[in-house]
């Protein structure tokens, strides 16, 4: 019965062109994993891909412990996002923290020129993010989302992609990133959390 059901899901699915969804995810997607378990936890599978102009991967992290990764395109180098960023404040500026708990202190630097920083998490580092071919142009993108990257962006990234239902509380629950291929060329991503992570799509 099982193996009868599963044929005539196969010859459905065939003739309609593979074009259901599930999670907003089209069937006819190529699928890459983000992360692994055991030994493979920093692996891309598979980590290189070739697709046709107009069509899409999505990517997705399977891992079952709480460790996130990012699909991340870096046209330009001198976009890598920190984690942390030093941002310049007043001497007078009072800084308080909004949890209750006492043990809590602001990491605040002082260069040699006595100006005061305070260091802060860089938003484009954990967030769905493009910047266009200007760089002056930034697209905060949708959670899950879709993104048609014609080449040109000098910046286009996911965001922490976590497990499914294992995003630490207060997160984005981002757990998968679609990317449309408009143009033939060969795309290399990384993961900014361990940039040792990459892959590359070929666009014929």
């Amino acid at each position: 019965m099982k193996t009868t059901l599963t044929i005539l899901f196969l010859t459905v699915s065939i003739l309609f062109g593979f074009n259901y969804t599930l999670n907003g995810v089209n069937a006819s997607d190529s699928m890459v994993c983000v992360g692994g378990n055991g030994s493979s936890w920093d692996s891309i599978n598979p980590q290189n891909i070739e697709i046709k102009a107009g069509e899409s991967v999505t990517w997705r992290n399977p891992m079952m412990v709480s460790e996130p990764h990012t699909v991340t395109f870096i046209m330009d180098k001198d976009y890598f996002p920190p984690p942390a960023t030093p941002v310049r404040i007043s001497n007078l500026t009072e800084l308080k923290s909004l949890l209750p708990n006492p043990n809590i202190e602001p990491l605040v630097v002082t260069d040699q020129n006595g100006t005061t920083a305070v260091i802060v998490d860089n938003a484009r580092h954990y967030n769905p993010t493009a910047i266009d071919s200007t760089g002056n142009n930034v697209t905060n993108l949708a959670i899950n989302g879709k993104y048609s990257l014609d080449g040109a962006e000098k910046f286009v990234s996911s965001g922490w992609m976590w497990p499914k239902g294992l995003a630490p509380a207060g997160l984005p629950p981002i757990n998968n990133f679609t990317v449309t291929f408009e143009k033939p060329g060969t795309y290399e991503y990384l993961c900014v959390v361990h940039p040792w992570m990459n892959g590359v799509v070929t666009v014929k």
